[in-house]
């Protein structure tokens, strides 16, 4: 049997976890609980939601969506962007230097020589190489 997908809605309150779910129960059943730790809120979720309904809990899956005020979803947004530019840049840099590589001894250097003019060692020059082609 296939598992029903159930949006739950997570919002700190003070100490708690409240749980709330937004989706796939009927109109006329209010699925409230509260968790300790947020990575128990998935667990209590598909509890209640199983004893609400009067169903197994291993047909439940649930998708957790943290609610938050508003500066905490922008500081927390800016940290997903810094990180995924972080990631950019990192494989921007790779690519640059496995070129970079490649063109040195495209240039006739040594591995020695263009591992000194890169900063690394000439063993890994002939990595950055190998990667290159």
């Amino acid at each position: 049997m296939t598992s029903k997908v159930y949006e739950v809605v997570a919002t700190r309150s003070r100490d708690w976890w409240t749980i709330e779910v937004v989706s796939g129960l009927p109109k006329s059943v209010l699925g409230v609980s509260q968790a300790r730790r947020l990575n128990k809120v998935p667990k209590i979720a598909r509890r209640l939601i199983s004893e609400l309904l009067d169903t197994d809990v291993a047909d439940i899956e649930v998708e957790v969506r943290v609610s938050m005020p508003d500066e905490l979803e922008s500081a927390v947004d800016k940290a997903r962007r810094a990180a995924s530019a972080e990631a950019e840049a990192h494989t921007a840099a790779a690519k640059a230097r496995r070129d970079a590589a490649a063109a040195l001894l495209n240039a006739n250097m040594t591995m020695r020589e263009a591992g000194q003019v890169l900063g690394v060692s000439h063993q890994r020059i002939k990595q950055l190489a190998d990667q290159a082609k």
